[in-house]
């Protein structure tokens, strides 16, 4: 009876360990129909934290209790559930889910499969980011995406991009993509400061590359199109990340240390004493030159200061990620945190920003479901003037020139970039929030009701602050002494409302319909503030933004708004799976525009047809998919100052005075027929994917006619009206072919390689500036015109013919074609293009088991940079104390009669080439170079820890990579880096001149660590 009772206790006892006992699993998840393993399948204990995923062999191992539900999850694969019963071992195979694998991707409003997307649109995922570090996040789109072109800001900390999609449609209105970030068009001024201290502000600095989910960018008109009056420059959809279910954590840490692209070429103290002096013979005088500042020569051979050192240093910054994703099934949330200390080469440039966001999804009835997104940032963008630091180094501070006096105190009788890191600080701060909420509800079946509601807050401030010992050194009298320190700060709040109701109507089998409806209200509002005292600044020992700076006021002078309201449909029709029709319309109402023209009528029609149904592709081993599709739609474009159409007045006290008393004029004219900008637009396509999907191509072709093209004309002095006249005048046309193929090449148990090429060529013309004249819309300070008959942006310049070989001088053409000494500027004509013969990039993806090598390479064919400072660097004019350096190409240079070269002789005073009033005068074709280049944007390498490594820590996925960007570069152009972003002064420079370069900040060449980990 005792033994009885004891096993009965010892059974009781073991029972429920037994039961309860963690079983540690191993297994391989493989394909279905292939058998081949399966990498990346999450692998959960469902109810639980507890997960994994598979290896590059597609093994896992994890820990589970009898009874336990275990859930394998992969993309294009349907999920599977299994009751686990005790085994030791667990293999699985899943089936593709043909469903899952015709991505969804963002059409705006909404959201439908790629098969049935009509449109041109482009997508890149988010996992791209991840390992490849950018300044912005629209420049991971550089490469990607065929007829978008990204110009990558410079090396500059928190540098903004110029983005281009299928052209330049515009001469003085905005020329950038909507971009639209869950749902919201977001704020981006781009001249918030002008183009202070050599750099234009960048709208996307605030967001974090980590919370990106995915990039869509839209083309044609039927993609962009139901974003009516704000698509004629495409449009930029960015998604964030959402949670999921179950619980995660993730960290990315990543390291960068950074350096210039290109470091000038230029000559030094005694190379640069040597051209002067030959420039002074061949002048025709004797002696020794006479060098600026009236500096000795035997001083000059003693000092040789490398000027580009002192203003550069090899940048170190980090980025620091941490995530956290929980879902169950009705609650779904997203939390990220991330912290971004970003520094250039440039001494004294670092951006940093503190940034965190909360996505939410709540299911609160089966019909009713409600979303959160909350973003906040506070970046800080501690800066220097480039003008006084990276430009002055390489030009007017010459190598004979000292830092430092004798006394030890710095020079400030020259533009010493000492002064500029030393003294001066200068600061910009933001505060930016990006909200939004949506409900959804289906009230009935198929019925889908969607309302939105979204806030984009910003808070900027700009901060200069320069010290005492600026008056010191110069010499200014004690009591005279002050510090300079200002404050302007600006605030914008731009909210959002959306409604749409969409309702799905399947016929038959064959026959589906797809309808919405919508209206959108957009307002956006300035604060315009200005610094308190009259002078614009005060007097303050420290900068205005310490804790312990003094008080200080500010002054409200009103605000400047805008607002749109607009109404739109779409129907879409599906016919048997294979035909695809959708029409849709838009109107648009604008405060920017005059009360005559307020509203504009945007529709789209677009079509396409598979022909995967018929039996000639369903039955063919080579053809896996053909589709063509074509659209034709108008887009518009409002992106001008919110009071262009108004008249102004001069300000009564604003010092204009008649017969002693103050009086207010007309400055502008009012334009009450101010109109929107519209760009009409045919798309073909063609979509072809080859030997089971494993070649994946698409040719577009398109022709787009912007009309009632938006102009802001200097006004001619002699009119009585000092301000620029907003009309609607021009016309232009843009045209091109696109195409891309992605090539599986290897699929294999162990090694996969993927490559991936896209090419785009847009070809660019102003029809027509409808009677206005040329000379009222120039680039800036660049020579760049709007012709007609020519690219916008075409290079106005006197034609170079070559060098006289018998005594150096340069030799010109005039408006005819004729050989002549004399240079006169009213000789220039249309010579070079901002807009290059074709634009692109390719790549490859090779993967072996845990490792992965990744190359990204982009190219530009074709084009012109013109290299505006190469008339001092390559002029070598004496300009009394203003005199440049020169670059080392000088020397293939004309030195003695006979040499047959393209360089003239070196000139000491330019009054030696006849006609040449001014040294800045001095614009031709000699300076204008080929902006062909090929550049390895990126190569990554990346290693992913297997799951038995890493059993035990807590840490489910563990991936390390090490990232070079701009590695190599490959371009006949001497000036420097041929990717020119520079700092534009107006929207109309940033249109017609990005090929221009002035002594432009390069490209950073960096090296990046980067640890990703998943708990």
């Amino acid at each position: 009876m005792r033994t009885t009772v004891k096993r009965l206790f010892f059974l009781f006892l073991f029972v429920p360990i037994t039961l309860f006992a963690q079983i540690d699993i191993k297994g391989t998840v493989t394909e279905q129909s292939t058998s081949i393993p399966l990498p990346g399948v999450n692998v959960l204990i469902k109810g639980t934290a507890t997960g994994t995923v598979t290896d590059f062999d597609g093994n896992y191992q994890i820990e589970a209790t009898k009874g336990d539900v275990i859930v394998f999850s992969y993309v294009g694969y349907q999920p599977k559930e299994i009751i686990y019963n005790g085994q030791a071992t667990l293999n699985v195979q899943m089936d593709e889910d043909a469903a899952q694998l015709d991505e969804i991707v963002i059409i705006g409003y909404g959201v439908q499969k790629k098969s049935k997307i009509l449109g041109s649109a482009v997508r890149v995922n988010g996992d791209d980011l991840k390992d490849n570090p950018v300044s912005s996040i629209d420049a991971a789109l550089q490469g990607k995406a065929a007829g978008v072109q990204v110009i990558q800001g410079s090396g500059l900390a928190g540098s903004s991009n110029v983005v281009r999609v299928r052209g330049i449609s515009s001469i003085s209105a905005g020329g950038d993509p909507l971009y639209v970030v869950d749902g919201i068009p977001i704020t981006q001024d781009y001249f918030l400061q002008g183009d202070s201290n050599g750099q234009n502000n960048n709208p996307l600095a605030s967001l974090n590359q980590n919370d990106i989910e995915s990039i869509e960018v839209l083309k044609d008109a039927a993609a962009a199109g139901i974003y009516g009056s704000r698509g004629a420059n495409g449009v930029i959809l960015i998604k964030t990340k959402r949670g999921k279910e179950g619980l995660k954590f993730s960290y990315t840490g990543i390291v960068t240390v950074s350096e210039p692209t290109y470091t000038p070429k230029i000559l030094d103290n005694k190379q640069l004493l040597q051209v002067y002096q030959e420039a002074w013979e061949n002048d025709g005088n004797i002696g020794l030159s006479p060098l600026p500042r009236n500096i000795s020569w035997e001083d000059a051979l003693n000092t040789n200061t490398d000027w580009v050192d002192l203003v550069t240093k090899t940048g170190i910054s980090n980025r620091h990620s941490f995530s956290v994703n929980y879902g169950t099934e009705k609650l779904k949330t997203y939390f990220n945190v991330s912290y971004d200390d970003t520094e250039s080469f440039i001494k004294n440039d670092e951006y940093k920003r503190l940034s965190g966001r909360f996505n939410l999804d709540y299911q609160i009835l089966k019909n009713l479901k409600i979303g959160l997104n909350s973003s906040i940032t506070k970046g800080i963008y501690d800066k220097v003037n480039i003008n006084d630091t990276w430009r002055n180094a390489q030009s007017f501070t010459l190598p004979f020139y000292s830092p430092y006096l004798a006394n030890g105190d710095l020079d400030n009788s020259f533009g010493n970039p000492l002064i500029e890191l030393q003294y001066r600080d200068r600061r910009s701060e933001e505060m930016r929030s990006i909200n939004s909420i949506a409900i959804d509800y289906q009230p009935i079946e198929n019925l889908y009701l969607r309302g939105t509601g979204s806030l984009d807050y910003m808070d900027f401030r700009d901060f200069y602050w320069q010290s005492l010992e600026v008056g010191r050194i110069s010499g200014t009298p004690a009591e005279e002494q002050n510090t300079f320190a200002s404050a302007n700060p600006f605030f914008v709040i731009n909210y959002n409302t959306n409604f749409t109701a969409s309702y799905l109507w399947d016929m038959d089998d064959k026959n589906s319909f797809n309808f919405l409806l919508g209206t959108e209200y957009q307002r956006s509002e300035r604060l315009l503030y200005r610094f308190g005292n009259p002078e614009g600044h005060i007097n303050s020992p420290v900068p205005l933004y310490e804790l312990d700076a003094p008080d200080y006021t500010r002054e409200s002078t009103g605000k400047t708004a805008y607002s749109f309201a607009s109404y739109f449909g779409r129907i879409s029709y599906s016919y048997n799976d294979a035909l695809d029709l959708m029409a849709l319309g838009r109107v648009d109402g604008s405060s920017r525009f005059g009360e005559n023209n307020r509203y504009g009528f945007f529709p789209t029609v677009s079509a396409a047809y598979n022909f995967s149904k018929h039996d000639f592709i369903a039955n063919s081993n080579a053809i896996s998919l053909l589709k063509i599709k074509t659209s034709y739609g108008i887009t518009g474009n409002s992106e001008i100052g919110n009071d262009s159409r108004f008249g102004a007045y001069s300000i009564p006290n604003s010092g204009t005075n008649y017969l002693g008393n103050a009086y207010k004029s007309i400055i502008r004219l009012d334009n009450p027929d101010l109109k929107w900008e519209t760009a009409q637009t045919v798309d073909f396509g063609i979509e072809l994917n080859l030997f089971n999907n494993r070649i994946e191509t698409e040719i577009s072709g398109y022709y787009k006619k912007s009309k009632d093209v938006l102009l802001d004309l200097f006004q001619i002095p002699s009119s009585g009206f000092g301000e620029s006249l907003w009309i609607n005048a021009a016309e232009i046309e843009n045209k091109g072919l696109e195409f891309n193929v992605t090539s599986k090449n290897i699929v294999s148990d162990n090694f996969s390689w993927t490559t991936t090429f896209n090419i785009a060529h847009n070809a660019n013309k102003l029809i027509s500036l409808g009677g206005v004249s040329p000379d009222l819309l120039e680039g800036g300070f660049n020579d760049t015109r709007v012709i007609e008959g020519q690219p916008i942006g075409t290079n106005y310049l006197v034609r170079f013919a070559r060098v006289d070989t018998t005594d150096g001088l340069p030799i010109f053409l005039d408006k005819e074609g004729n050989e002549t000494k004399t240079f006169n500027l009213a000789n220039r004509v249309s010579a070079g293009s901002v807009i290059p013969d074709a634009t692109g990039g390719f790549g490859n993806k090779f993967k072996y088991k845990n490792w992965g090598l990744d190359t990204d390479f982009v190219f530009t064919i074709g084009g012109n940079i013109y290299d505006s400072y190469a008339k001092r660097a390559l002029g070598t004019f004496r300009d009394g104390n203003n005199s440049s350096n020169v670059r080392t190409d000088i020397y293939d240079r004309w030195r003695n009669p006979g040499d047959v070269t393209e360089q003239p002789r070196l000139f000491h005073d330019h009054n030696e080439v006849q006609g040449l009033s001014s040294v800045w005068q001095y614009n031709h074709t000699g300076f204008l170079y080929d902006a062909s280049y090929l550049r390895l944007r990126n190569v990554t390498l990346n290693y992913t820890l297997p799951a038995e490594f890493l059993k035990g820590t807590g840490i489910s996925s563990l991936k390390l990579a090490l990232t070079g960007s701009n590695i190599f570069t490959w371009t006949k152009f001497p000036g420097g880096d041929p990717e020119i972003a520079r700092d534009f002064q107006f929207q109309r420079d940033r249109n017609l001149s990005p090929n221009v370069s002035y002594l432009s900040i390069p490209q950073a060449k960096s090296f990046t660590f980067n640890i990703n980990a998943t708990f």
